[in-house]
């Protein structure tokens, strides 16, 4: 399995590889550029918690990427993905996810229940892509 390459800085790891599947007709892969975390970030997105937490810009897309804990003690990627007016477009969304999660990753955009959705004027244009474990493997033919 080719996970991304591990750095020995605080910055996000960035996979260089291509990106599968087609782009739009005019699409140019806008660069990641990391940013400083501000304290209210980081106590938003992690509480107490002290884990991995990165803030990026990919042309107009902003983007948070966190190793975070689920299911008590289980760490799990999580990658937010926004732009302030308008939704960001499937192929900015594939390309954070493959250029941060690396491309064997099992990740999936998920739609919670109604009652854990996040969905307010501020963060509208807002979409969440989380590491997935799943024994089944839905994405892998039989």
């Amino acid at each position: 399995m080719s996970r991304v390459p591990p750095t020995r800085s605080n910055k996000a790891r960035i996979w260089h590889g291509p990106i599968p599947g087609t782009f739009e007709a005019g699409f140019v892969e806008a660069p990641l550029v990391e940013l400083p975390v501000p304290e209210a970030i980081r106590r938003t997105v992690h509480g107490d918690f002290l884990g991995e937490l990165h803030r990026l810009r990919m042309g107009e897309c902003n983007v948070i990427l966190g190793r975070e804990p689920v299911a008590g003690d289980v760490l799990r990627w999580h990658l937010s993905i926004s732009t302030p007016h308008r939704h960001p477009s499937w192929d900015e969304i594939k390309l954070a996810r493959y250029r941060l999660l690396g491309p064997d990753l099992p990740a999936a955009m998920l739609l919670p229940p109604v009652e854990h959705y996040v969905n307010v004027p501020a963060q509208d244009h807002v979409f969440q892509v989380w590491e997935i474990d799943d024994p089944g493997r839905p994405w892998e033919p039989s």
